[in-house]
């Protein structure tokens, strides 16, 4: 009986991993059919998708789309393939490589993505616009092929979630999108879903270094505005230094701030020495969710209040990279 128990594991698993095989070699030769896409969305008055006229996208190419987050990395590795495609670029002259009809394809799965701060180049504002990102890929593979090694590096670090719409992100179309909606990827603290680690140096009369963890950073998008609002927890020890005698604490503090260099609040509690148990917030900004310069309060919750640790004080920290702690997007 153990043995056939035995050989049922080993079939199941089989089993699966020929399943896992199956399915990228199917997305692998999907993502290969780029170089037939023969329509690429653009401008489409049909309020029903159909490929029968230009600009509405084909069924190869909304096929692609369709697959959502398992078909990236495969388009990914299309960003360098400068095969010519028979697809006319409109408004900019020439015909799509398969490497932009693959980045086509990825923007139609994941909202937002950040062109030109993945290119390393500014938009044209004063000059032809968008011609900037045809320009520069056009011009060298080298670029392309950095622009790939971007696009790999962000798409991997961020997390993010699916959200329901029926807007079609790359063309001025009526008829809804046929996956339903996109992802968005979350912008948080250094850029990560994750946790890392933190050092700071307080002035508090005595002098103060901790380190610590930042535990779970998410972040979320605000009613108002474009730019998205963080959050995390941190935990820290310190030791305090004093008159040639020391101590340790322990905090917990719970902040938010806005996305990259920006106002940062925190709420926090913390032990220090015997029986110094305090409630305090912090104030100041985060340049870059890196490095933070704070102004601090703390009020004491007991009797014992440590007299070389005012309640007033100045924090610096800096917050190392963070690892993330999923890559879930959703559905």
């Amino acid at each position: 009986m153990r043995y056939i128990f035995l050989l049922g594991i080993l079939f199941v698993s089989f089993n699966a991993a020929t399943q896992k095989r199956l399915e990228t070699t199917e997305l692998k030769v999907l993502a290969d059919s780029l170089k037939f896409v023969a329509n690429v969305p653009y401008i489409c008055e049909d309020s029903i998708l159909s490929d029968k006229k230009p600009g509405c996208g084909d069924r190869i190419f909304w096929r692609i789309v369709q697959q959502k987050k398992s078909i990236i990395p495969f388009l990914i590795d299309k960003l360098d393939d400068t095969t010519q495609t028979l697809v006319p670029v409109p408004n900019f002259g020439g015909n799509y490589t398969v490497a932009d009809i693959a980045y086509t394809a990825m923007q139609e799965i994941i909202a937002d993505i950040p062109t030109f701060q993945l290119l390393g180049i500014p938009f044209d504002k004063e000059g032809c616009g968008y011609c900037a990102y045809w320009n520069y890929l056009r011009e060298d593979i080298s670029h392309r092929r950095h622009f790939q090694k971007e696009v790999r590096k962000w798409e991997d670090r961020l997390g993010g979630r699916w959200i329901e719409s029926p807007e079609v992100l790359t063309c001025d179309c009526r008829f809804p999108h046929p996956n339903g909606g996109h992802y968005i990827k979350e912008y948080t603290l250094s850029n990560w879903t994750g946790y890392g680690v933190h050092v700071e140096y307080s002035y508090l009369k005595a002098h103060s270094v901790g380190i610590g963890a930042n535990f779970i950073s998410e972040s979320f998008r605000p009613f108002i505005g474009k730019r998205r609002i963080n959050y995390t927890v941190d935990a820290t020890i310190t030791g305090l230094f004093y008159n040639r005698i020391s101590a340790l604490g322990q905090r917990i503090d719970l902040g938010i701030n806005v996305q990259e260099t920006s106002p940062d609040f925190h709420i926090f509690v913390e032990h220090n020495d015997k029986n110094d148990f305090r409630i305090g917030g912090k104030v100041g900004v985060s340049f870059n969710n890196f490095i933070y310069l704070h102004y601090r309060y703390s009020y004491p919750l007991t009797a014992y209040e440590n007299p070389y640790i005012s309640r007033h004080g100045f924090v610096l920290t800096l917050k190392l990279n963070q690892v993330p702690l999923s890559t879930l997007w959703g559905p």
